[in-house]
This record gives structure tokens, C-alpha cells and sequence, in this order.
């Protein structure tokens, strides 16, 4: 009988154990958060805020095949456009752990206009065509944009000639036809006078650098619209070479 009572003793402390173990097991995490700005684009850091509530730890899966990240609410930037699986796994204390994704899509600044609203209209105190007169006198100005260090053939923007422009003046990208992806690198801006009578029969001597200026597209002053699919980017430089500000804005949106 005392062994029969010792055999009773051990099945009822294993059930006591276990439905301990069960009753002390954590409550679940809730599993959330946002991403700020709403409108994500490659190279501008995103802000993914957690808003998950009694998680001891976390664990980011942002789709890379890297390993997870740990921070709480980290910022990450994105160098490559398309769509995105962002998972958030909330742990308790005992890695019991819930989880939630959200697709996200990174998007492309896309040129859709250049607005050059100042110029140098002189060539320090001469004019741009001294043979001329009145508006004549005006430099007939051809437009560059292009990267600096890998120009390819789509991603040159050429403009022009335009005859005797004062500022301001825009020209119209339309990205339907010329699509114009503006890269995560150093950008070049070239305003050119050309002399020649004949620009499919132009010689180097038919063109002079009237202003130019290189930029990062990402680091330049940048205004967007309230919902931030669109907006401008502003390149300012006082250019002592020829005495003169140039003063260019690039318009662009987001897809």
C-alpha cells in the first residue's frame, strides 16, 4: 500500500507542475506598427514606429535575407524600388512570440520639369552674343542634365536651343516618354550658350558654358506636396566663374 500511495503522490505533482506551467506561461504581445513618411522612396530613410504592447524583444524582417533587427522601432533605408514584405515578431520574456508584416512599395523620384528661374542673362558685362541687340543679345541656351560619373543615354536630359530666354523659363518632362529616374547619386546641371548657326552641324567652338552646378538629388532642399507623391527639388549656387546666381528647381513624383 505505501507504494501504491508513493505512485499516486508522483502523478499528482506531475499534473500540479504542469498546469503551473500552464498558468504561468506570459501573456501574448499585441503585434503592430507604422511606417512614417507614408510614402517611402529609395535612399530617404524610413521610420518604422512599434506600437506593440507587453513584447520583451522584436525581431524586424524586412525581406533582404539579412538577419533580423532587434531595435525596437528602427529607421532603415531602402536602396533598390519595388514592393516589400515588412514582418514585426513581438517576444515575451519566455519567447512566446505573435507577429504581423505589411507590404510596403518603394518608389523613384521621376523628373516631370526643370524650372530655371534665375540665370546669369550676361556674360559678366558683355552679352552672350555681343553681335546682337535687344533680346537678341540673349544667350540661345541649351539644358543638361545627367549624372555625374555614369551618364547613360537614358538618363541624359537635353534641351534646346532655346532663342533669347529670359528668366524665368520651364521646360515639361514628360515621363511617359522620357522617363527619368533620379538616382541616389551626384547629379550634374549645365546651362549652355549656343553660337552656331546650325545645331546638327555644330563645331565645340559653337557652345559656352553660361553656369553649371553638381548635386546630390537627396541632400538638395526638397519640398513635397501634402501627400507626398510629388513635390521639387531646389539647386542654388552663385557661380563666380561668370558672376551670376543660378537658380534651377526639378520637379518630380513618386511611382
Amino acid at each position: 500500500m505505501t507504494r501504491f500511495y508513493k505512485s499516486l503522490w508522483f502523478v499528482f505533482v506531475a499534473i500540479f507542475a504542469l498546469s503551473c506551467s500552464d498558468d504561468d506561461s506570459l501573456p501574448l504581445p499585441t503585434a503592430a506598427f507604422e511606417v512614417q513618411p507614408a510614402e517611402i522612396e529609395v535612399g530617404v530613410p524610413v521610420m518604422f514606429d512599434n506600437l506593440s504592447i507587453n513584447a520583451a524583444r522584436y525581431e524586424w524582417d524586412f525581406g533582404d535575407g539579412l538577419d533580423p533587427i532587434t531595435d525596437i522601432s528602427p529607421s532603415v533605408t531602402f536602396t533598390t524600388p519595388g514592393s516589400v514584405t515588412v514582418t514585426l515578431k513581438a517576444f515575451t520574456a519566455d519567447e512566446q512570440f505573435v507577429e504581423t508584416s505589411q507590404e510596403i512599395t518603394v518608389k523613384e523620384r521621376i523628373l516631370t520639369g526643370i524650372f530655371v528661374n534665375i540665370y546669369p542673362e550676361t556674360n559678366a558685362d558683355a552679352a552672350w552674343d555681343p553681335d546682337e541687340t535687344g533680346v537678341d543679345s540673349l544667350a540661345d541656351i541649351i539644358i543638361q542634365l545627367l549624372p555625374a560619373d555614369s551618364p547613360e543615354d537614358d538618363q541624359v536630359v537635353v534641351a534646346g536651343p532655346f532663342n533669347n530666354l529670359t528668366a524665368p523659363f520651364s521646360i515639361s518632362i514628360n515621363p511617359d516618354n522620357n522617363r527619368i529616374v533620379l538616382t541616389d547619386e551626384e547629379w550634374r546641371f549645365v546651362i549652355i550658350d549656343f553660337d552656331g548657326e546650325d545645331i546638327a552641324n555644330a563645331t565645340n567652338d559653337d557652345f559656352v558654358t553660361i553656369s553649371g552646378v553638381q548635386f546630390d538629388q537627396l541632400q538638395a532642399p526638397t519640398v513635397k506636396n501634402d501627400e507626398g507623391d510629388a513635390g521639387f527639388i531646389s539647386i542654388r549656387v552663385v557661380n563666380q566663374a561668370v558672376q551670376g546666381l543660378l537658380d534651377v528647381d526639378l520637379t518630380f513624383r513618386l511611382e
